[in-house]
């Protein structure tokens, strides 16, 4: 009822109590999820050097800010496109693991989160399309104009792994490593989790994106906050079972892009189920994809899930990301 009274316009005390009660629910659902402590030789493995600030551009001319981790003698880059939601930071250590492994490496936080956020959300647009067609393409640029001569790998978590084809040039990608990507479509997810995101599409942030002018993520304890725009239009996708597919039709990036794909996925992904995985893959038709499926307890783990892959406990599974990136290098070169 308070929904109701809340889309037709009505009482603004109403809108922030449900409001509060959205964010004590969605809290409460976040705090159930479990975590592993750091083994001492993880933590030493995992141990992220300083790396170098960094600033670029998008061809639209909004300021990005990263971390630049250069190999001492590097095979190729890589650039890190974070998930929704997630600071560049999150993936530090995991950059710092792959320049040590000879893969000169950029994290970078999307417009609107981390350090690339304005002083105030409220007002700011910026969407998924965007991300897709500015941000991430001026961040591959960086990277490939800094090291012109090495092949040009992308790790993409999540969101980051799903638009290569809106990228300015997919074509000129040598390789792609993603984590948890595929559509995200409410539908296909596992249960009960698929409720939760239910509610999160048709009520958390409609309702809360009106009330603040952002997504406040952070009050919801997953992440950065969101640009109204991106949270909006995500949650526009989520409705679909196929997901954004319907909006990309006309875009030949995605039959541009045709490199080596390796794509992981756990099988405790709660977002990111096989029927999600594949309607990503099959927007990609001449994509070298191979999917490899990580079950925690083949190595020993309780969770990976959809975000746990970079945390430093799971540092152990980083070489599957290295040792794929310099056997591509290795290819390349002979």
């Amino acid at each position: 009822m308070a929904i109701h009274m809340a889309a037709l316009g009505l009482n603004s005390v109403v809108m922030e109590t449900t409001a509060h009660s959205v964010v004590s629910l969605t809290q409460n659902k976040l705090a159930d999820r479990p975590t592993q402590p750091v083994r001492e030789d993880q933590k030493e493995r995992s141990r992220a050097p300083g790396g170098e600030a960094v600033e670029f551009e998008t061809g639209d001319g909004f300021l990005l800010r990263g971390t630049y981790f250069p190999a001492a003698d590097p095979v190729a880059t890589v650039v890190v496109h974070p998930a929704t939601s997630v600071p560049a930071g999150y993936y530090h250590r995991f950059a710092a693991y792959l320049a040590s492994e000879g893969l000169s490496t950029l994290t970078y936080d999307l417009r609107g989160m981390g350090k690339s956020k304005p002083r105030t959300l409220r007002g700011f647009h910026a969407d998924k399309i965007v991300w897709g067609e500015q941000d991430m393409s001026a961040a591959f640029e960086w990277l490939e104009d800094r090291h012109p001569d090495l092949p040009h790998f992308v790790v993409g978590h999540s969101v980051g792994g799903q638009f290569q084809g809106i990228a300015k040039r997919p074509q000129d990608i040598d390789g792609l490593l993603s984590v948890g990507s595929g559509f995200g479509s409410w539908m296909t997810m596992r249960a009960p989790y698929k409720w939760f995101v239910a509610l999160t599409w048709y009520v958390t942030v409609p309702l809360l994106t009106r009330l603040f002018g952002y997504l406040p993520s952070k009050r919801l304890g997953f992440g950065e906050d969101l640009p109204a725009a991106a949270a909006q239009q995500w949650a526009r996708w989520g409705k679909r079972a196929n997901y954004f597919a319907d909006d990309f039709r006309r875009r030949d990036g995605f039959v541009r892009f045709n490199a080596p794909w390796l794509a992981l996925r756990a099988t405790d992904d709660e977002i990111t189920s096989p029927e999600n995985a594949q309607g990503l893959y099959e927007m990609y038709p001449y994509a070298k994809i191979e999917e490899r499926v990580l079950d925690p307890k083949d190595f020993g783990k309780r969770s990976i899930g959809h975000l746990t892959f970079f945390r430093p406990q799971n540092a152990d599974l980083w070489s599957i990301a290295s040792d794929w990136f310099r056997a591509l290098a290795q290819a390349r070169s002979n």
